[in-house]
């Protein structure tokens, strides 16, 4: 019950962090936000993390106020995810050596970082991807939204300035394990070290954000319970620890979401549907008239 009040603090303020890290990438896109409000907006967007596709919803609010291009707010998010994962795989690296069997992962999650980083940056690697994405039917459709995320994202990766305030991700990141670890403590204050923590939580992270469930739900519980039955925890234990974190993380966030999206609402006055209307098709201009009063002749 003590621990409560600092889970409740740590939850707030990784999406505190998240918020401005992003208010930054957002400005160098172009997208002119108070930081204020991007906070608020990026609150707001955990309301439905839990769904599927939810992640895009502070993207869609963002949008929407900022009187941004969409595919521009994407990129920033796809950006800051990037950073975080790098950040996340290294501060998993010490506690990889407590688990050797698992070590694998870490080494195969950073590999899979590096090929998507070399795929944004280098133009030979793209061209690849894209030649692939063409003979897939499914994928085809997407190619021309591929082709607009890739240039957003290139301009905001080829930017100093997105390396240097990349110390939010960083501070992020330790806030997001030492979550975790305080939630371990709270049920077995011996099964953990905190960079045992912090592996255990890096791979159950990346575990579930490739299943490309709503959230990662099912696979990132899976994942942390079988890690933790791995370290010596019993099933009920690791099963127990899995559901409070997900409560502590996505449950918190969501409730508080729900209140910000309350908040930036009233205040912007937003609906959010417009941006996936189809945009009217512009209307022919009027013909030009006759210097003798007719109609123009035709050709």
């Amino acid at each position: 019950m003590l621990a409560i009040p600092f889970v409740v603090a740590l939850s707030l303020s990784y999406y505190l962090v998240q918020g401005v890290r992003w208010h930054f990438l957002l400005r160098a896109a172009g997208v002119r936000l108070a930081m204020g409000d991007t906070v608020l907006l990026n609150i707001a967007g955990q309301s439905t993390g839990l769904l599927p596709l939810g992640e895009l919803t502070r993207a869609v609010l963002v949008a929407e106020v900022g009187e941004a291009e969409l595919g521009a707010v994407v990129a920033t998010i796809t950006v800051q995810e990037l950073i975080y994962t790098v950040f996340m795989i290294a501060a998993a690296i010490p506690g990889s050596f407590e688990h050797r069997a698992w070590g694998g992962a870490v080494v195969a999650a950073l590999l899979f970082t590096v090929i998507v980083f070399a795929m944004l940056t280098v133009p030979r690697v793209f061209r690849i991807v894209r030649s692939v994405v063409r003979h897939i039917p499914v994928l085809r459709r997407f190619g021309p939204d591929v082709d607009a995320l890739r240039r957003e994202t290139v301009v905001l990766l080829r930017r100093p300035d997105t390396y240097l305030w990349s110390v939010l991700s960083l501070f992020g990141v330790l806030i997001a394990i030492t979550l975790f670890w305080l939630v371990v403590r709270s049920i077995d204050p011996h099964l953990l070290t905190w960079p045992e923590a912090a592996f255990v939580y890096a791979v159950s992270h990346i575990a579930g954000a490739v299943s490309l469930l709503p959230g990662g739900l099912g696979a990132y519980e899976a994942s942390i319970a079988g890690l933790l039955v791995a370290s010596g925890a019993s099933f009920q234990v690791g099963a127990t620890i899995a559901v409070l974190h997900r409560t502590a993380d996505k449950g918190i966030a969501t409730a508080f979401g729900m209140v910000a999206y309350l908040v930036a609402r009233r205040r912007h006055h937003f609906t959010g549907f417009h941006l996936f209307r189809r945009p009217p098709a512009p209307e022919p201009e009027p013909a030009a008239a006759n210097p003798a009063g007719g109609t123009p002749s035709q050709c």
